[in-house]
């Protein structure tokens, strides 16, 4: 049953913030307010299903820890973009890069969780990874170019999220404890 409960809220997640990628990149000159609501509230709910998948699995399933703490994160910085969209936009780079650079450590220190079991494929989760951090810190040493590219630079942030948690989905029966 936490098993079944757990795959659909990683399933869940994973489109939605797959969706919400493919959103910024097609419409990357869309209005940065705008775009904030979406990705507010896909980072939210992404966050709130983190959490609830740890509570539903956490003796089952290695790793929830750092679960827990990309969940709480991510759900606090989707309400900090909902509540305040007028100073979002100023800080919108620092805040996704921070989100981006965490979520890519959690996604490589995951895959190093999966390798360790032996499963096939874990080398996918650590590109994720990489390629989060490598982003994450791109915002951060060019923040004006990440300005002016938001929409595609959301967008691949948002597709590697999904990507992982897609992963996670798919991974996820190999990674109960007995």
């Amino acid at each position: 049953m936490k098993t079944g409960v757990s795959k659909t809220l990683w399933l869940i997640s994973g489109v939605l913030l797959v969706f919400a990628g493919v959103l910024a990149i097609v419409a990357p000159s869309s209005i940065l307010l705008s775009l904030t609501i979406v990705f507010g509230l896909a980072m939210l709910i992404s966050g709130i299903i983190s959490v609830a998948v740890y509570i539903f699995c956490s003796k089952h399933l290695y790793g929830a820890g750092w679960l827990l703490a990309e969940g709480i994160l991510t759900a606090l910085l989707g309400l900090f973009v909902l509540c305040d969209q007028v100073a979002m936009v100023s800080v919108i780079p620092y805040v996704f890069g921070l989100w981006t650079v965490f979520s890519g450590v959690i996604r490589a220190v995951d895959s190093l969780e999966i390798k360790r079991f032996g499963v096939n494929g874990w080398y996918w989760m650590m590109l994720v990874g990489v390629a989060e951090i490598v982003l994450g810190f791109a915002t951060f040493i060019r923040p004006v170019i990440a300005i002016q590219i938001i929409g595609i630079t959301m967008g691949i942030v948002f597709l590697l999220q999904g990507a992982a948690s897609l992963f996670m989905w798919w991974f996820e029966s190999r990674l109960q404890m007995k």
